[in-house]
């Protein structure tokens, strides 16, 4: 359901629509995943290299939007393959960075994925990083031929909320009765928002892209919040 968008924020990226498979290897595209070391999200970025693209402060994540996280993996991918100039150096760094990559290239002496994946033996580069490239590859090849392989396929339809910018810091009661949605619907499409605001304890941020459900316009919406009074 997230995929139009994963593929549109490659293409304004610079990056390859291709890697759009790249969640299949991450989180088996499930936006809840955590793994035992912290990363999370569609993506699983950690806090550390998530704090460069995304808000992860006080009581938002956006490591669990799948569409702040997407955007957010495009540009580290750019990144990735600008400080190496290689797509498989630049998908493998995406699980042993950037650094770790640079201290294969001097360690084997070549830049060649194939050659680093047989012969490097670096203390950090364990299952996980050495089977990263190939394992996009299976997982790209596999989602590009899913009938082949899976027989007849059920796609979900594309997810396209309406996304609007909250003018002010609004606590989840607010948006909820200003909005006429109820909160569980308020908390399913914005996933970032953490259960300090949903229990009232901290407010929705200024400018905070707040998504809602596609039958609420952006200009209505817009306009139900620009007029909650002032100290609301």
């Amino acid at each position: 359901r997230w995929q139009e968008h994963i593929r549109e924020s490659l293409r304004e990226a610079g990056v390859p629509e291709r890697l759009a498979a790249l969640p299949h290897v991450e989180s088996s595209f499930n936006p809840e995943a955590r793994s035992y070391v912290g990363a999370a999200g569609l993506w699983q970025f950690t806090a550390g290299t998530g704090r460069r693209f995304m808000r992860i402060a006080g009581a938002v994540d956006e490591r669990r939007d799948p569409f702040r996280s997407s955007e957010a993996a495009a540009r580290l991918l750019k990144a990735n393959y600008v400080e190496l100039d290689s797509w498989p150096l630049a998908i493998t760094a995406y699980n042993h960075g950037t650094g770790g990559m640079r201290r294969a290239i001097r360690a084997t002496g070549t830049d060649n994925i194939e050659t680093i994946v047989r012969n490097y033996d670096g203390p950090a580069f364990g299952f996980a990083s050495r089977n990263f490239y190939v394992s996009f590859l299976a997982a790209e090849e596999v989602e590009r031929n899913a009938e082949q392989y899976f027989g007849p396929v059920r796609r979900d339809a594309p997810e396209r909320p309406t996304t609007i910018n909250v003018p002010a810091y609004l606590s989840a009661g607010t948006l909820e009765q200003t909005l006429g949605l109820p909160q569980e619907t308020l908390q399913a499409y914005n996933p970032a928002l953490l259960p300090d605001i949903w229990q009232g304890r901290k407010y929705v941020p200024r400018g905070f892209p707040l998504r809602l459900p596609a039958t609420l316009s952006d200009a209505e919406a817009g306009a139900r919040l620009a007029a909650i009074p002032r100290g609301e």
